[in-house]
């Protein structure tokens, strides 16, 4: 199995890489002189089927950065929470939210949350995002928003609206990377 580091790298590539490529397909069907754009399908063989959409829905889909951020985090965090698992010798679902697993790795290795890129509330909000887009509502709800308070944020409130953008994105991996990194995980 590759190293979380190399897990790490190839997620970052991937995000690169996925930003160049849906740039380029909407650039490339956005500059189209196209006669008649509403009317225009686009189609490819998927399982069982063909999947077929209209050319503004393709344009609006890789426009969505959104998702791709969110899933760019989802997976940062999965990653970075199984090291850390896997180093404490604890299962997944047992571990806790990030404060309980986090504060052991770090405390393992002598470190502590100052010394962690955002600190304790720099990484409940991680786990708070994280959470909005893995279940589904993209809203920050009354526990989340307590959770927060009590590791010190107070950016995100209930029923505010979660959305992620690229700085956000590198914020919050750089804050899982600093706990991986404190906590020695290999």
């Amino acid at each position: 199995m590759d190293s979380v580091w190399n897990e790490w790298k190839a997620l970052t590539r991937f995000q690169a890489s996925a930003q160049m490529a849906f740039a380029r397909e909407k650039d490339l069907w956005t500059q189209l002189q196209l006669a008649d754009p509403a009317g225009v399908k686009i189609s490819t063989p998927a399982r069982g089927g063909v999947y077929s959409v209209t050319l503004q829905e393709h344009v609006d889909a890789v426009s969505d950065e959104q998702t791709l951020f969110a899933s760019v985090l989802i997976h940062s965090y999965a990653l970075t929470e199984s090291a850390a698992c896997e180093q404490l010798n604890i299962p997944t679902r047992e571990a806790g939210g990030i404060e309980s697993w986090g504060a052991r790795l770090l405390a393992d290795s002598g470190q502590g949350w100052e010394k962690v890129h955002g600190g304790l509330a720099g990484a409940v909000e991680v786990a708070v995002v994280r959470n909005a887009f893995s279940h589904g509502g993209r809203i920050v709800d009354a526990s989340a928003s307590q959770r927060l308070v009590d590791a010190g944020g107070f950016d995100r409130f209930a029923g505010m609206p979660v959305r992620i953008s690229e700085e956000e994105l590198g914020q919050y991996r750089s804050t899982l990377r600093s706990i991986m990194r404190l906590g020695k995980v290999k």
